[in-house]
């Protein structure tokens, strides 16, 4: 599989396609952002891409042994963003070949270290809540599943453990060669979503904070607050160049500030969207029904996934589910049960 890529002021950089349809999540094509940045004599990587079965031969392992023997430096770090299957892959087989010490959020540690904890309950009791108690709002069936956390499924494509060497905070700088560059914890997207500053070349790497919809998983896995919070962060870094999980990025500085204003803009035009669907319906309404008029028109993510018993909009339902519950925060909206199910009513 040839993957795209180019030349950066810090290294190079290979941009992660993300298709637009569930079929893309199992034959490789989502594929995260993953970006080189050379130091003296050594080197660091953001992201490791996605492992996909041989048949499809989409993976990005292979290209990225390619590009990384031809490298002079010696691989120091391998910068894991954040858990998602797409960005660590390829970690544990880099880590191997090259003796590079995996780095992460200690938030996202224990999925990087164990992906099939998102089919068990500690993925959800860590963060002192019930996966009954975060799924509640998504009025569920019995028996029903949500979001892709299928065993079998998530065993077969997305199993790929490393061990993470060291966990990182926000402000900590990791030496690579030496440049000092800075950790900058983005949470909002997952809790342990960090990306990474060169202020060297004024370089930020967000990773997906900027892929809409986001987030993706429901309160507190994801949080529309946080998230908020998170891209007035990148903003005010002024980024000359911003090199991000999932597409072409930005490069200058105010192709950067536009880029990072037009995420703002989406974000908060999804919570205006969901506050004026309550306003003018006058009466609870159910996350389901909130979501055809939140998001008419189809966007990446907003597919449908199998939740064991049938299909449903998981992603996008998630998204407005935590844009709700920041409603409800803000004294905006109210969370009610009425026949037996989880709506939301705005509050005048």
């Amino acid at each position: 599989m040839i993957f795209f890529w180019a030349e950066t002021p810090d290294g190079w950089g290979i941009p992660g396609i993300h298709g637009p349809l569930a079929e893309d999540e199992l034959d490789g094509y989502v594929q995260s952002g993953v970006y080189l940045i050379r130091g003296k004599g050594e080197n660091l990587l953001i992201d490791s891409g996605n492992w996909t079965l041989p048949e499809y031969n989409n993976g990005m392992g292979e290209f990225l042994v390619e590009l990384l023997d031809k490298e002079k430096n010696a691989l120091k770090y391998i910068f894991i963003t954040h858990f998602h299957y797409d960005h660590t892959g390829n970690a544990a087989m880099l880590k191997k070949r090259y003796g590079a010490q995996v780095v992460c959020h200690p938030l996202d540690r224990p999925i990087i270290e164990d992906p099939m904890i998102v089919t068990r309950r500690d993925n959800i009791t860590r963060f002192g809540t019930t996966p009954e108690a975060i799924l509640e709002d998504f009025n569920l069936k019995p028996g029903e599943s949500f979001g892709l956390s299928d065993p079998e499924i998530v065993r077969k494509y997305w199993n790929f453990p490393v061990e993470v060497d060291r966990s990182v905070e926000d402000g900590d700088v990791l030496d690579v060669g030496g440049l000092k560059l800075e950790v900058v914890h983005l949470p909002g997207h997952c809790p342990g979503h960090v990306g990474l500053w060169n202020p060297n070349t004024r370089t930020l790497y967000p990773g997906d904070l900027m892929h809409y919809p986001t987030p993706l998983g429901p309160y507190p896995i994801g949080d529309a607050k946080a998230h908020s919070h998170s891209i007035q962060r990148c903003i005010d870094f002024q980024p000359e160049l911003l090199l991000e999980g999932h597409g072409l990025s930005a490069y200058s500085k105010d192709s950067s500030f536009r880029r990072m204003k037009h995420m703002q803009m989406q974000q908060r035009d999804t919570q205006a969207r969901v506050l004026f669907v309550l306003r003018r319906e006058k009466k609870p309404v159910t996350i389901s029904e909130l979501l055809p008029e939140v998001m008419p028109i189809k966007t990446d993510l907003n597919y449908t996934v199998s939740t064991g018993i049938g299909e449903r909009h998981c992603y996008a339902e998630a998204c407005i589910q935590t844009h709700l519950l920041w409603l409800v925060e803000q004294g905006r909206a109210e969370r009610i049960r009425e026949d037996g199910k989880i709506k939301f009513v705005a509050k005048p």
